[in-house]
């Protein structure tokens, strides 16, 4: 029994150790932490302390110190800006002793509203007293830093107004005018400052204008636009008459597009000129028409080369430009009549070459004509002759074939055989002439025959030789004598 007890309790204090051992580091290590937590409050204190008796300089070491060693996540942004607000006192302190160089330096370190507002006083008191002396650029520089580094300033629509006088009246710098212009009125519209501004940016905007319109009437449709959109949006030039050259780039746009046969294109450029300036309506609907009938003309020559099926697509993207346009729709109606008569005519054409293989050229005659009249086509019309022709050979070919050698280029054969003729009797005497007069025979075949005249001298001779075909009326010389004689 003893023994039991014994060893129960042996087994409590082998567990209390094991408890103490334990907890010890815990509390250890909660008691660093409140003394660490502690000392950081007693530096931050320390520092505070320097800052409300104005030892600025010793308030900012010691801050500097803390931040980098600090472990109080909260306590160290609370001292980085006292930190920011001991420079902005000290920018104070050497701004009353006129040390503007360290005044800046301090302000700038200090990184807080106050203070940029207070270096941006100092830069317009600086850039005040360099335009006082003469010195234009160096007071630009101090404008250019207010805006540069002092984002939001309360300042920057005066140093905006300042840095546009300077820019048209010193520099010359019209597009860098035109920049800050467009920055204060999109972040200061009727401000005071603006206001005067604008006055004086109103002196560059007829250039500006020219400038435009240089530019979409010699073809930079885009450059010139991007100008009269970007003038619209300030209230530097009236409104309708931007809109005005607005619509005109936009039609000369339009214009460019039907260069290049962009139909669909154009009457988009040309709608929106239109919506810009609805007094340009009547102009722009005349100019679709004429687009239109682009349309119409091109679906005309396509219907001239039989190409009705293309012809048709011209017509109807008319529609795109004027819905249901009348002229298309009679040049439809036309094309369908025209394509139903190709079609007979075709019907018709068969007939007559079947007449004219049996022999029927009257027949064959008749037919022909119907085709044409049908449908008019060079072929029909040289088939027509062609039949004439060949009912008169049929006939009397001699008789025929003479005809043709007699109205051949007005009768130019007879012509100059007869002078030739002339030209013998003044060396021969009439009985030494032999004149064959015109001969006719059949030649290779039915509708072609030789045509023949002999002039005959006791020492020289000509002998003429042609062959005519009945079919077309054509003559073809046999000998370069003849050849020469038709030339």
């Amino acid at each position: 029994m003893s023994r039991l007890i014994r060893t129960g309790n042996t087994g409590s204090r082998n567990r209390l150790g094991e408890f103490v051992n334990n907890r010890l580091p815990i509390l250890f290590t909660a008691l660093l932490l409140v003394f660490a937590s502690a000392c950081e409050i007693n530096k931050y204190n320390s520092a505070e302390d320097h800052y409300n008796n104005r030892r600025y300089a010793a308030a900012i070491q010691e801050l500097d110190n803390y931040i980098k060693t600090g472990q109080n996540g909260a306590l160290i942004t609370r001292g980085e800006i006292l930190r920011g607000q001991c420079y902005y006192e000290l920018g104070l302190l050497a701004l009353q002793r006129e040390s503007y160089d360290l005044a800046i330096k301090f302000l700038k370190l200090s990184n807080s509203q106050e203070a940029d507002q207070a270096l941006g006083r100092i830069y317009r008191d600086m850039a005040d007293k360099a335009l006082a002396q003469g010195n234009k650029r160096l007071s630009l520089d101090f404008v250019n830093a207010i805006l540069r580094e002092i984002s939001g300033s309360e300042l920057s629509a005066e140093m905006l107004n300042r840095r546009i006088g300077f820019r048209l009246d010193t520099f010359i710098d019209h597009e860098g005018a035109w920049q800050d212009y467009m920055d204060l009125f999109d972040n200061y519209p009727n401000n005071a400052f603006e206001v005067a501004a604008r006055k004086q940016i109103l002196r560059i905007i007829p250039a500006k204008v020219d400038q435009a319109r240089q530019l979409y009437n010699t073809g930079y449709y885009s450059e010139g636009l991007r100008i009269l959109f970007e003038l619209g949006k300030y209230p530097v030039v009236e409104s309708s008459a931007n809109n005005q050259m607005i619509a005109e780039a936009y039609i000369g746009q339009a214009e460019s597009y039907l260069k290049g046969q962009n139909y669909l294109e154009a009457d988009r450029f040309f709608r929106i000129a239109v919506q810009y300036d609805p007094g340009k309506k009547a102009q722009v609907d005349r100019r679709l028409e004429q687009v239109a009938s682009l349309f119409i003309n091109r679906g005309n020559e396509l219907v001239a080369q039989r190409d009705f099926e293309n012809a048709l697509i011209h017509y109807q993207k008319t529609y795109d430009i004027i819905p249901d346009y009348a002229l298309a729709n009679q040049a439809i109606a036309r094309m369908n009549t025209i394509r139903e008569n190709v079609a007979r005519a075709r019907e018709i054409q068969a007939q007559a070459e079947k007449a004219e293989f049996s022999g029927k050229y009257s027949e064959a005659l008749n037919l022909y004509r119907q085709a044409n009249n049908l449908d008019s086509q060079q072929e029909f019309s040289a088939k027509i002759s062609q039949m004439q022709n060949l009912i008169a050979a049929q006939a009397d070919p001699a008789a025929f074939a003479r005809r043709v050698i007699n109205e051949y280029r007005g009768g130019i054969l007879n012509i100059r055989i007869q002078r030739q003729k002339q030209e013998l009797l003044r060396a021969y005497n009439p009985n030494e002439i032999r004149d064959s007069g015109w001969k006719f025979m059949i030649s290779s075949s039915q509708f072609k025959y030789e045509a023949r005249y002999d002039l005959v001298t006791p020492t020289i001779s000509y002998y003429y030789v042609w062959q005519v075909n009945l079919r077309d009326r054509s003559i073809t010389p046999l000998n370069k004598l003849s050849e020469k004689l038709m030339e």
